[in-house]
């Protein structure tokens, strides 16, 4: 870049962002960042793209330098932080939103895009920032998501309890004890939107003002899973709102590429949502505990049962195994 182009630059007042955590999921990332370029250009707002990259070792900065050479309109930031620097997918998404705003001190809007969305309605982003305009109460605004084959997936879900924890993640799913049935929708611009208790970061437009009031995520209790819900949470206690998008064409689809990061995904989302719910209501759950250990013996036994005729439960034992000491240590302690 030229120091004529370094001027005219820091001239623009950028005022939306786009956030990427990226890892190692080049392929993904081919089609992610152009599509978020894309929705970028349909909005009204002078924008600019960060990706943070977490260590990729698959050519993923190599793009993303490369794409960033043919694109002029659209300032594109790669951040490669050293080892020292925590690299987790919630400390990727404050040390952006940090730098954006160091860098951009215009920002007023956040966007979080992972390598595993695409919009193809390019209304839809437009309409997000509109909507959060409009309504000063609401701290973010996410969508209505689908996958590669236009069958809808999850967008968010209630806060959830003891007991769905307690049940476990499967029974719940199955019982709805945390299916979010949005009862009250708003007619908008020929489509619709309503409050959520939580709503997922794939992707989601969020106030900059909001994120400042929680100071980001938590990333000491929630590297990884339940970040975004710990974070709905936070602005939640403090007044704000978050809203949903019921628009089509926004996926969310990470085409059974999954990434490093999810590599101990059970492990990682016991802990985390036990943490969550500690901290969010209370002490009580520390006497589930008992309960929980017991659970987790019940589903080795039948793991061990299914073995005989199961290759995924024999791969299922060992961090069922782990469950277990991990109870018995100490959900909230054992990283």
């Amino acid at each position: 870049m030229t120091e004529q182009e370094t001027l005219d630059t820091a001239q623009v007042k950028i005022e939306l962002v786009g956030i990427i955590n990226s890892f190692n999921r080049l392929a993904l990332l081919r089609e992610a960042l152009p599509s978020l370029i894309q929705a970028l250009k349909h909005t009204s707002l002078k924008s600019a793209v960060i990706v943070f990259d977490a260590g990729s070792t698959d050519g993923s900065v190599e793009f993303i330098k490369e794409f960033t050479g043919s694109k002029k309109k659209i300032e594109i930031i790669c951040l490669c932080p050293s080892e020292d620097i925590e690299r987790s997918f919630s400390a990727g998404c404050n040390f952006g939103v940090q730098y954006a705003a160091q860098k951009f001190p215009h920002l007023q809007w956040c966007f979080f895009f992972e390598t595993d969305n695409l919009i193809k309605n390019e209304l839809a982003l437009s309409l997000a920032v509109k909507l959060i305009e409009q309504k000063p109460e609401l701290a973010a605004v996410g969508f209505t998501v689908e996958r590669h084959d236009s069958k809808k997936a999850g967008f968010g879900s209630r806060f959830p309890t003891l007991l769905s924890f307690l049940l476990g993640q499967q029974l719940s799913h199955k019982l709805g004890l945390e299916r979010l049935d949005i009862k009250e929708w708003y007619p908008y611009a020929e489509i619709r939107w309503g409050i959520s208790d939580i709503v997922f970061t794939s992707p989601l437009l969020v106030r900059y003002s909001a994120w400042n009031t929680t100071k980001g995520m938590d990333t000491a209790r929630f590297p990884y899973s339940d970040c975004d819900n710990d974070w709905c949470w936070m602005v939640y206690k403090k007044g704000w709102r978050v809203a949903v998008l019921d628009i089509p064409g926004i996926i969310h689809d990470n085409k059974m590429q999954v990434s490093q990061w999810s590599a101990n995904r059970v492990i990682n989302f016991h802990q985390a949502r036990f943490r969550l719910l500690l901290k969010h209501r209370g002490n009580l759950i520390l006497w589930l505990k008992p309960v929980l250990f017991i659970r987790h013996i019940l589903e080795l036994l039948l793991l061990i049962l299914r073995a005989f005729h199961s290759a995924q439960a024999k791969n299922s034992i060992q961090q069922r195994w782990l469950m277990m000491k991990i109870v018995y240590k100490g959900y909230e302690t054992n990283l």
